[in-house]
């Protein structure tokens, strides 16, 4: 199970995300790549790595069954954090393309 998955299925919550970055980081096997062990997409990863505050509205994206870009762009006009991950997410339109293909 990923940090993704233990977080939607409430096993763990966002704040536990320090754990799993810590058990990847200690971890004595190889784990594979950060953001599949913590079942990011690789465009949800990187528009973390610039702000952290995604990781909730990643979240919410699963939980509702629609991409992140969705999610922010109907949200963007009432929120502006969504609105700023959404100008971010436009920097990875291609990586979003690879997701959707």
């Amino acid at each position: 199970m990923t940090f993704v998955d233990d977080v939607l299925s409430g096993r763990a919550t966002l704040d536990d995300f320090d754990t799993y970055s810590d058990a990847w980081n200690e971890a004595e096997e190889d784990l594979g790549e950060f953001h599949d062990f913590l079942g990011l997409l690789w465009p949800e990863y990187a528009m973390w790595v610039e702000e952290h505050d995604v990781l909730e509205y990643v979240i919410e994206a699963r939980r509702r069954g629609v991409r992140l870009p969705d999610l922010l762009q109907a949200r963007r006009a009432e929120d502006p954090t969504a609105d700023e991950l959404y100008r971010l997410s436009g920097r990875y339109a291609k990586q979003w393309a690879a997701v959707s293909e």
